[in-house]
């Protein structure tokens, strides 16, 4: 039994850090946190220096050789993150793309996904998707916009968003047609180039999930109010 009528400020610090590594831990299992980021290196690190200071009460050798190991790692993995970060260079239209389309989406994780697509200039009447056939790409309208049909009734108008998400890593049917209504800018990847990227890379299957099911949901809301709004 933890001795807490006898513990020492050192003590408690060094069970508060024993607590950080197992809420990171956990943290990171339930995919609130991720390997690829900060914030599972810095927990580490901050739960490494509590456990040493809490060792500074009762010292033992083995113990403190495995937390300064830990403080090394996690200070070369922030170190690793940083310059991979400050490295990366993102074009203006890459940039509003990943403020309103993946916010929560580490920036080298992003930086996959726009390397395996392009941009288009899009004329109004081009079709993105066409109800019941496959969907083979993903979009995602930077400027302009497009009418959603479905059964050939209008259920919503798109400005700016993922065109889509809903079927493409699937390669399912479309359950809606989307066409350009006013000139677009817009970028595209194929489902294909997706699903290889999935396959291999578990953080970015990961939070292109988060991203994608977010997007759908908003649009399913969208729709779901147009339809039942009075004298539609």
């Amino acid at each position: 039994m933890f001795p807490a009528d006898s513990a020492t400020y050192s003590d408690w610090v060094g069970f508060l850090g024993v607590a950080i590594y197992v809420f990171a831990y956990l943290l990171l299992q339930i995919g609130v946190v991720r390997g690829s980021g900060f914030a599972y290196p810095v927990m580490n690190l901050i739960a490494a220096l509590m456990v040493l200071v809490g060792l500074s009460s009762a010292f033992n050798w083995s113990s403190a050789a495995l937390q300064v190991i830990w403080v090394v790692i996690s200070v070369v993995g922030i170190v690793r993150l940083y310059i991979l970060h400050s490295s990366l260079n993102f074009s203006d239209e890459e940039q509003t793309l990943i403020s309103h389309g993946l916010p929560r989406m580490a920036k080298p994780t992003a930086r996959k996904l726009l390397n395996r697509g392009e941009w288009l200039d899009a004329e109004p009447g081009t079709v993105l998707t066409t109800e019941n056939e496959c969907v083979t790409h993903l979009h995602f309208i930077l400027t302009g916009g497009a009418d959603v049909t479905s059964g050939g009734t209008s259920i919503a108008e798109l400005s700016r968003g993922f065109v889509g998400e809903m079927n493409v890593m699937e390669a399912a049917p479309a359950s809606a047609t989307v066409t350009i209504s006013r000139p677009s800018r817009m970028f595209m990847v194929s489902g294909t180039a997706l699903r290889n990227l999935v396959e291999t890379d578990p953080d970015f299957a990961s939070s292109l999930s988060v991203h994608l099911a977010k997007s759908t949901k908003e649009k399913l809301i969208e729709a779901n109010r147009r339809l039942t709004a009075p004298g539609t």
